[in-house]
């Protein structure tokens, strides 16, 4: 089982990835409307090259030459990273693709002299949010998209410093008394 091979690609084999991201999310109702925006925006994204696309990560897990898992990263401003999506075959899943795809991306953004590691996330993508809070990611916040539904936001801060300023600034003003006085 341990055959697994990770690698950064520039594109990802084709028609595996699209296989691939049908069969990672089959899961989620399928929505032509959603389909067809997101279409739409990824012409327009191609058609409009951006400042992120130098800054853009994909890593492979590949059995064999067979793309079982991805994920899809850019950096985000001066700092920051962006786990935009991820993916891994039914079949490959708790076998720690993902969390090896996630750690290799927080290399990746150490090694580009990033303060955070940011990424949403489906509210019921239960699997994911635990492996990202196990990797020391926290809840950082939730918003609402038209086109996702509910979504939580993970953050991972790479600096012990910033680690050690957000566990101060998240911690209660005044400790509560043990005593109850």
């Amino acid at each position: 089982m341990n055959d697994l091979s990770y690698r950064v690609v520039d594109q990802f084999p084709e028609p595996a990835y699209t296989t691939l991201v049908r069969e990672a999310f089959a899961d989620y109702e399928p929505s032509k409307l959603l389909t067809e925006v997101s279409v739409e925006e990824a012409a327009l994204r191609s058609a409009t090259p951006s400042a992120a696309e130098d800054g853009m990560l994909r890593i492979g897990a590949f059995r064999g030459d067979a793309l079982v898992g991805w994920t899809f990263a850019h950096t985000e401003g001066a700092s920051h990273f962006h786990m935009v999506n991820s993916g891994v075959a039914p079949a490959e899943r708790r076998h720690g693709v993902y969390s090896t795809l996630a750690r290799m991306v927080i290399e990746n953004a150490r090694s580009r002299g990033c303060v955070a590691i940011l990424s949403r996330h489906a509210a019921n993508n239960n699997a994911v949010i635990i492996a990202k809070l196990k990797l020391g990611f926290f809840v950082s916040g939730f918003e609402y998209s038209e086109v996702y539904g509910p979504l939580v936001r993970l953050t991972l801060l790479l600096g012990e410093r910033r680690r050690t300023l957000h566990r101060i600034r998240s911690s209660p003003i005044r400790r509560a008394d043990p005593t109850g006085a």
